[in-house]
């Protein structure tokens, strides 16, 4: 899959990758920041010297990125971000673009490696420290290891800014009136026992939703703060990170990635979650938990709205 950045005025502070040949061409673009996108974004500026980049609707074959196609090149691939585990940070990227790009010049990896740290750590910018780029990008711990990968881990905060960020969009998105006038959604899954999964999690989402809706415990305020996500400066979820982080791999390869392949992918990672992770009883967990959980409840529940109707073309049950 061929990948170019393709950069929004900054001065909305949003940006995305996009892809020249989407495979999710009918799901909604994600308007706001990817991780990933992100950390391509700022490589970019980093290696090409190139600052507060104002470029919208540029192909590839544009002349003012024919001075850096060959950073492009090396940029598109997936490989040259990928998601790793780490020990330190739920959310974490590698790349091998420092040596890449010293087989091919005069800099040695390590050089152009603490060029794109420095660059990381002192670019100035012209978004205010309240925009949701600086607060991840403050929160990032770059490290060159030998013989030339790059590290990026995102911290707590960043995690948790990240987390309000996705879910003002998802409960905004949620409720406007959905018109499904242009849509002809099949009201079965076909027989097909893979799309019945991710029917069955979008639904099991819809019950605990509602659940907690009845309860009286939901308290809209972690829409609006990423502090709740938060006790002490660190993350409150730990045994939620399988899911948290398939919700960021499925918003990093939204437009790259089979629809299918993505709602599988999530749907498993939701079973894991509901399996070991009480939401509605209150009494016996931590509110404050239950509030965070019931959240990437509601960004899963979302997410697996759009992928089944807008990208299967299949009805999102919301009983069964």
């Amino acid at each position: 899959m061929l990948v170019f950045l393709n950069f929004l005025n900054r001065n909305l502070s949003h940006f995305r990758a996009q892809t020249v040949i989407t495979v999710n061409c009918n799901l909604p673009k994600i308007t706001y920041p990817t991780l990933r996108s992100l950390l391509l974004l700022k490589i970019y500026e980093a290696i090409s010297l190139r600052k507060d980049v104002q470029v919208a609707n540029q192909s590839i074959e544009n002349s003012d990125f024919q001075k850096n196609r060959e950073i492009i090149k090396l940029l598109a691939p997936r490989p040259a971000l990928k998601r790793v585990k780490s020990a330190t940070s739920v959310v974490a990227y590698a790349s091998t673009i420092a040596l890449q790009l010293g087989a091919r010049s005069s800099s040695t990896p390590a050089e152009i490696a603490d060029k794109i740290i420095h660059f990381l750590r002192h670019s100035p910018s012209n978004l205010s420290d309240e925009e949701t780029e600086n607060q991840l990008l403050r929160d990032l711990t770059v490290t060159y290891l030998e013989p030339g990968r790059l590290v990026f881990e995102f911290g707590d905060r960043a995690i948790a800014k990240y987390l309000q960020e996705i879910l003002s969009h998802c409960t905004d998105e949620t409720n406007r009136a959905s018109d499904r006038s242009f849509l002809r959604l099949k009201r079965e899954s076909s027989g097909d026992s893979k799309i019945f999964l991710c029917q069955y999690s979008y639904a099991r989402c819809t019950a605990l939703i509602e659940m907690a809706s009845r309860s009286n415990h939901i308290d809209k305020s972690v829409e609006n703060d990423s502090a709740k996500w938060l006790n002490e400066s660190k993350f409150l979820l730990q045994k939620e990170s399988e899911l948290l982080s398939q919700i960021i791999a499925t918003l990093d390869e939204w437009e790259e990635t089979n629809p299918l392949t993505l709602a599988i992918s999530l749907s498993e990672a939701f079973q894991t979650f509901y399996q070991n992770c009480q939401i509605v009883k209150y009494d016996t967990i931590h509110l404050q938990v239950a509030q965070c959980r019931l959240a990437l409840v509601m960004i899963t529940h979302w997410l697996l709205k759009q992928l089944l109707e807008q990208g299967l073309g299949v009805v999102a049950p919301e009983t069964l």
